[in-house]
């Protein structure tokens, strides 16, 4: 019973509490993210006399179908991305004005939209010291950003980017109180986000504020417009990242077990979910020098060994043996080149259109790992089971 109310007190945590002093960073990745995931949250900031800044990471500007169906324009061009960009940027202004914020508080990153987890495998470095130097300068009391959940590529890679600046550049700010940091999602519906977050009631004149704020994206009501104004009468919902977050397996990952010199994937593929093509795993971190790594595999079919590549290259750096058939096995993979004193993480990519069938999941250093006491999960010789 002492087992279950703890786990309760931990899962209840506070939604965000602003005041005159409070300062609010949003990192989003596209413009139109602010409204669907944190147009009460802004609101609220806002009443309340806080700082608040927001960052669009991309701006949106690869987003082909509803440029073609609004321009009658069907080859697009460079200038003509540039052009659907500047657009998006000033729908997000408009957005921003409705709930509140000050355009003078909002910056355009202009990174490459629909390929931030290209830049995250390929190499990010001066991305995530541009990020750290964004924070470092607002100082904020609470930081809003993707969770590795969402299933937007873009969104879950740039939730890896953020974490990892966090952990790096601010000595675990998360645990020191010095900074609330709150994730949300605005595609999928991943348990591993979902069965920890709290909901954030929104009052009527709150739900009708934030529906002008997504009318005001009009070049995305073209197409998806029923899915959009949905949005207007959904609760937000944020997790609280905290210094020592669990391992939560997501998607086809059911379990992961970090080993001195190897990681251990159960895999479990829905049958729904087949694609053509066999499903390919990442693994993201920092080597033992402190450089960036990514290696990628496939996963065939049946037990075979598996060349493990690095994702920049392509050059074999390894080798892994998967155990298991098209829809269940063990994948067991060298991760001897990551350095121990670092979190790495990890995604199986199934894509469909370009939306993933689940995120990123954390796998904290191995130095750190802990391992808490069985209730529903299933622990054997160090290795969590999420079920």
């Amino acid at each position: 019973m002492r087992l279950a109310a703890l786990l309760l007190e931990d899962l209840a945590v506070p939604v965000p509490a602003f005041t005159s002093r409070s300062r609010l960073l949003l990192f989003a990745p596209h413009p139109d993210d602010e409204s669907l995931a944190c147009s009460i949250l802004l609101q609220r900031a806002v009443r309340a006399g806080a700082a608040v800044r927001a960052v669009y990471v991309t701006d949106g500007d690869d987003n082909p179908w509803p440029q073609r169906v609004l321009e009658r324009k069907w080859r697009l061009k460079a200038i003509d991305r540039r052009r659907w960009g500047r657009l998006r940027r000033t729908e997000a202004l408009a957005a921003l004005r409705v709930l509140g914020v000050n355009g003078s508080d909002v910056r355009f990153l202009a990174l490459p939209d629909q390929k931030l987890t290209a830049m995250l495998m390929g190499g990010c470095q001066s991305a995530l010291e541009r990020f750290a130097g964004i924070i470092a300068d607002c100082r904020p009391t609470d930081l809003l950003l993707p969770s590795i959940s969402d299933t937007h590529p873009d969104h879950s890679a740039l939730a890896v980017m953020l974490r990892l600046v966090l952990s790096e550049s601010f000595s675990d700010p998360m645990a020191t109180g010095q900074m609330a940091v709150w994730s949300y999602v605005v595609h999928g519906k991943s348990p591993a986000f979902f069965d920890c977050a709290e909901t954030i009631c929104q009052s009527r004149i709150e739900a009708a504020t934030k529906l002008r704020a997504i009318r005001g994206h009009k070049t995305q009501l073209k197409l998806s417009r029923k899915r959009f104004l949905a949005y207007a009468g959904r609760p937000e919902r944020l997790v609280k990242l905290g210094g020592r977050n669990k391992t939560i397996a997501d998607g086809s990952i059911s379990s992961v077990f970090r080993l001195p010199h190897s990681l251990r994937v159960e895999l479990r593929l829905s049958p729904k979910a087949m694609r053509i093509s066999e499903p390919a795993l990442f693994v993201f971190g920092r080597d033992k020098a402190g450089a960036l790594r990514c290696v990628t595999m496939r996963v065939p079919a049946r037990s075979s060994r598996i060349k493990v590549l690095d994702s920049a290259s392509l050059d074999s750096v390894a080798e892994g043996q998967y155990r298991g058939n098209a829809f269940a096995g063990q994948l067991t993979i060298p991760v001897s080149i990551f350095s121990s004193a670092s979190a790495i993480f990890i995604k199986l990519e199934r894509r469909s259109w370009f939306f993933d069938e689940a995120g990123w999941v954390e796998i904290p250093p191995a130095e750190s790992q802990s391992i808490p006491e069985p209730q529903r999960d299933v622990v054997e010789v160090g290795v969590m089971t999420i079920r």
